[in-house]
C-alpha cells in the first residue's frame, strides 16, 4: 500500500489530501516529542521522511497549512484486514508481511506468464482502490526480492514487471543501498570494495562478499545482486481455495453466471483432489460495474469434495445477492471454498460399491 497511514487519513477526511499530511507517534512529552511514522508525498516533498522528529517536521513544514495527526490503529487495521481478504481472493497463496504489505503467489492463477500475472496486477489495483479509496503499487518478478523491489520503484501507484533475466537492467544502475538488505553501513563497506551500484556488486565474488560479511550473509548479497533468490513464502496455513475470472459480459443472467461458476469449481475441485482437501463452505465474490465488490457465503452441513456443490451453492448465493442488491451487475465473480480439512487416510463410501 501506498504511504499508508497517511493515505487512510486522507480517505477518511479528504480535505487534508492537498496538504502535507503526517502521521505521528507521539511521546507525549512534549506536543513536538516523538517521531514520524509516515507522510503523503506532499510532505515528502518537503522532506519529510519517515523516522524523523516530529519537531524537524515541523521545521520542514514551517509556514505551510499541514496536518500532523497521531495514528489511529483501528481504522488502519480495519482497512488492513479488508485489502487482505480481498487479495487472498485473487491468488494462490498469500503471505502478509506487514498491516500494509503481502507477498502473492500466482503462479498458478497466472500460469506461468507475466503478462497474465501483470493483467492481474492491474485488477487487483482496481479492487483494492474500488473497495477501500486506497492506491497500491505491485512488483511482479519471478522471486520475492524482485517483486518486492519492483514494487519499491513503481511507487507511487504503480505496476513494474521484471522478467526473470531483467534484474540487472532494471536494477543495476541504483545504488547498493536500494539492494533490499542493504543499510548504509553495509553500502559504505561496498564503496570500499569498489561497488558503488548494484551491477556493480554483482561483479564481486562470492569469497570476497563472503570474507567481508560472513558465509551466510556473504552468499545473499551475492545471489541477490544478480537477483537470485529461492526464499519461499512464509509458513502460510491454507485456509481457502478460490478462483476468480471477468465475465464475458456484464450480466446478471443465471445461464451465464452458472457457467463461470462450472468453470471455477472445476479447477478447485481438482486442487482440492491434488492436495487431499475437502470444504465445508462456499463463498463468491462480486465485482460490479464500478468496481465495487459485493461477497456472500454459507456454510455446508457436511464436507464435500465435487465440483457440483460449488456450483450449486455458489449460484444460489449469487442469486441472493442480486435479489438483496437489484442494481448490482456482475462484472467480475470469484468462487472459493473454505473450512479446509484433510482427507488424507479417509476414504470415501462410494468406494466400499
Amino acid at each position: 500500500m501506498d504511504y499508508f497511514y497517511a493515505q487512510c487519513e486522507e480517505t477518511r477526511n479528504p480535505s487534508v489530501r492537498p496538504k502535507p499530511v503526517v502521521v505521528c507517534m507521539f511521546s507525549g512529552r512534549t506536543e513536538e516529542s516523538g517521531a514520524v511514522a509516515t507522510c503523503n508525498y506532499v510532505a515528502r516533498g518537503y522532506g519529510v521522511r519517515s523516522g524523523i522528529s516530529i519537531f524537524r517536521a515541523k521545521e520542514l513544514l514551517k509556514g505551510v497549512d499541514a496536518a500532523f495527526l497521531p495514528p489511529d490503529f483501528g481504522l488502519y487495521e480495519g482497512i488492513s484486514n479488508k485489502v487482505m481478504a480481498l487479495l487472498e481472493e485473487m491468488c494462490d497463496r498469500i503471505s502478509p508481511e506487514s498491516i500494509d504489505e503481502a507477498y502473492l503467489d500466482v503462479s498458478m492463477r497466472a500460469r506461468g506468464s507475466y503478462e497474465e500475472a501483470a493483467a492481474l496486477a492491474g485488477r487487483i489495483k482496481e479492487a483494492v482502490l474500488a473497495n477501500t479509496g486506497l492506491t497500491c503499487s505491485v512488483g511482479v518478478g519471478p522471486n520475492k526480492l524482485t517483486a518486492k523491489m519492483a514494487s519499491d520503484k513503481s511507487k507511487p501507484n504503480g505496476l513494474l514487471v521484471v522478467k526473470e533475466g531483467d534484474f540487472l537492467e532494471q536494477f543495476g544502475p541504483l545504488p547498493v543501498d536500494k539492494l533490499y538488505g542493504v543499510g548504509k553501513k553495509t553500502a559504505n563497506k561496498l564503496e570500499a570494495m569498489g561497488a558503488k551500484t548494484i551491477a556493480e556488486m554483482s561483479q564481486l565474488s562470492s569469497m570476497q562478499l563472503q570474507e567481508e560479511f560472513g558465509r551466510r550473509l556473504g552468499l545473499y548479497y551475492f545471489l541477490a545482486s544478480k537477483g537470485t533468490d529461492d526464499e519461499p513464502l512464509n509458513d502460510w496455513k491454507r485456509e481457502q481455495v478460490g478462483r476468480m475470472v471477468t465475465l464475458k459480459e456484464d450480466t446478471r443472467d443465471p445461464g451465464l453466471i452458472s457457467q463461470a461458476l462450472e468453470g471455477m469449481a472445476k479447477e478447485i475441485a481438482q486442487e482440492l483432489a491434488t492436495t487431499g482437501l475437502s470444504y465445508r463452505s462456499v463463498g463468491v465474490f462480486v465485482i460490479d460495474t464500478i468496481l465495487k465488490g459485493h461477497s456472500r457465503s454459507r456454510s455446508l452441513k457436511s464436507e464435500e469434495r465435487s465440483a457440483d456443490s460449488i456450483v450449486r451453492v455458489g449460484l444460489q448465493l449469487v442469486e441472493e445477492l442480486f435479489e438483496d442488491e437489484p442494481d448490482v451487475i456482475a462484472r467480475r465473480l470469484s468462487v472459493r471454498v473454505a473450512s479446509l480439512k484433510s482427507t488424507v487416510g479417509q476414504t470415501d463410501l462410494a468406494s466400499f460399491y
